[in-house]
């Protein structure tokens, strides 16, 4: 089975026939270190860096770097969780629709994993 990368730019990058300083460049770069750095998963990239390669590949941050966001989505939802069960016994009402939205999110990320 072939493993799957967790960071695409390079791939992305080449296709089009782009130097890493030709990409920096396109995002305000001075040099291509930055872009290096991206490609050998030294650095993650910034909101605006997302959304500028959304706009010069035309494909958004996780299918360029799924790597990061699995990384992300654990981390999110076991922090969720850790606050899901401070909160059980709180009889507020306040804390039951934190409570509904956290299930709903579990939920959403399980269905989500069977269907990678």
């Amino acid at each position: 089975m072939k493993k799957k990368l967790d960071c695409y730019l390079r791939s992305y990058r080449r296709r089009w026939g782009l130097t890493q300083e030709e990409l920096a460049t396109l995002l305000g770069c001075k040099t291509g270190a930055m872009i290096s750095r991206l490609e050998r998963h030294g650095r993650h990239p910034s909101l605006k860096v997302a959304y500028a390669f959304e706009v010069i590949f035309g494909t958004t941050p996780i299918e360029l770097f799924p790597g990061l966001h699995v990384k992300v989505r654990k981390n999110v939802i076991a922090r969720m969780r850790d606050l899901y069960d401070e909160l059980q016994g709180d009889p507020s009402k306040t804390t039951r629709l934190k409570l509904d939205f956290f299930e709903e999110v579990f939920a959403r990320a399980k269905s989500r994993r069977r269907t990678v």
